[in-house]
């Protein structure tokens, strides 16, 4: 079996796109910069469960020397430290409340542990590894009364813990043993005697840090029967991924899509939608005649307020994919003029011209010292930042804590429009896994 599994958990495209995982194939995986730093905050937070120490014992140490990812490994500071230690906090907190509500019980803790969701459905491409999991299990007969999945976020980009296809692939390969049958712990499942469960987000950089759904609160659907549901879902857009065929769905999940067009990819799945979405709108769109495409934007631009307040939505969520196709066509055209053809119209020029020095940094001090400039002069000496305060090692957290209560403000920005979900988007299960087929549930 590979590192990574074809269809692991985190990547939450395949759920949504099918053909997505065919498109990807064509780039390399290469981890960006955010990545590579978050797997070091993942080793420190492995570190520490496994010796059962504090995130701080690290402070100032090198963790992971000759990583793949990072050769040279990664220097553990305190803001890093303080970072992992939420979630420490977080898993001593719950082991003790397990434990006060299930007297006599065994409580586990298990760091980076392997779920394997897609065995159940007879595939061996659909698995990944958890952060942490815990397990509460009575004593004697190893009967689990509660399973948590926990899944750390060391970024800003906010992650909902609702409808996470990655935490339900998880949860559901941890209760595998518990509800699936035989051996090979397939189906049929037993949904009836189930432990309770919880999936679990905790993102230091965000607010609230800790975030869950949990099976104790009926309106988070996270009964051992809705996360079966949630997996048979996902074994269909599972299926769906072998067509060699499949079909590309464009959505949010696009976003870090290898082959999406932004990252220089080659998807156009985004643009056809958006021109479908244009197209679609011409039939209540007020001109005479069968307006063209031309002639849709011409009447959007000329005279917008004829437009009801749906299609001026319809119309603004076409921009993104019609301007990849816009970015598309003037990279091709400065692709065929380098190669020597004539693009009517179109020429490569240079672009605003700037001034810079044409003699070294020491030479230039020096010019100007001779005119009698002074230090403060040559090197306009500019405030730090509170963003970059707040990243200086040599503060403790105390001392950042008082700086940013006594002397940092939050002012918000200008008013600007930006697109949010609307009142229909609401978190159902059709949203949820896009264009899968819908499945009878017994």
């Amino acid at each position: 079996m590979s590192t990574h599994a074809r269809l692991g958990p985190s990547n939450a495209r395949w759920p949504h796109c099918a053909g997505s995982i065919r498109e990807e194939e064509r780039y390399p995986d290469v981890p960006g910069e955010a990545a590579i730093d978050g797997t070091g905050s993942h080793l420190l937070l492995e570190m520490c469960l496994q010796n059962n120490v504090p995130a701080a014992q690290y402070d100032r140490e090198i963790i992971g020397a000759n990583h793949d990812d990072s050769p040279n490994g990664w220097l553990v500071d305190a803001s890093r430290c303080e970072r992992v230690q939420m979630c420490l906090d977080y898993i001593t907190r719950r082991v003790a409340e397990l434990k006060s509500q299930y007297p006599g019980s065994t409580v586990t803790v298990e760091a980076e542990s392997k779920s394997d969701p897609g065995g159940a459905f007879g595939r061996d491409d659909w698995w990944g590894t958890v952060d942490v999991t815990i397990i509460c299990r009575a004593s004697h007969t190893g009967t689990a009364f509660f399973v948590e999945v926990i899944d750390y976020k060391d970024g800003r980009g906010y992650v909902s813990e609702k409808g996470n296809t990655q935490l339900l692939s998880y949860l559901f390969g941890k209760l595998r043993k518990y509800v699936a049958s035989g051996p090979l712990l397939v189906r049929p499942f037993n949904t009836s005697n189930g432990p309770q469960c919880r999936v679990t987000i905790v993102q230091p950089k965000t607010t609230p840090t800790v975030r869950y759904a949990c099976s104790t609160r009926v309106a988070d659907d996270m009964m051992v029967a809705d996360v079966v549901r949630a997996a048979e879902t996902l074994s269909l857009a599972a299926h769906a991924t072998d067509n060699p065929n499949a079909p590309l769905t464009a959505g949010k999940h696009c976003q870090w899509c290898k082959a999406n067009p932004k990252r220089g990819g080659h998807c156009i799945a985004n643009a056809e939608k958006s021109i479908g979405v244009v197209m679609n709108t011409q039939v209540s769109i007020p001109v005479e005649g069968s307006p063209s495409l031309f002639e849709i934007i011409s009447k959007a631009l000329a005279d917008p307020k004829a437009l009801t307040v749906d299609q001026l939505a319809d119309m603004a969520d076409a921009e993104d994919g019609l301007m990849q196709a816009f970015v598309a066509v003037k990279a091709e055209i400065k692709e065929r003029i380098d190669q020597g053809d004539t693009v009517p119209g179109y020429a490569m020029q240079p672009g605003n011209s700037s001034n810079v020095w044409s003699s070294d940094e020491e030479t230039i001090v020096k010019m100007l010292k001779s005119r009698r400039l002074k230090n403060a002069d040559i090197y306009p000496p500019k405030l730090i930042s509170p963003a970059q305060v707040m990243k200086l090692v040599s503060l403790t957290t105390e001392q950042r804590a008082k700086i940013e209560r006594d002397h940092i403000s939050n002012i918000a920005g200008k008013l600007t429009l930006k697109k949010v979900s609307r009142v229909a988007d609401e978190p159902t299960a059709e949203l949820m896994f896009g264009e899968v087929p819908e499945l009878s549930f017994l």
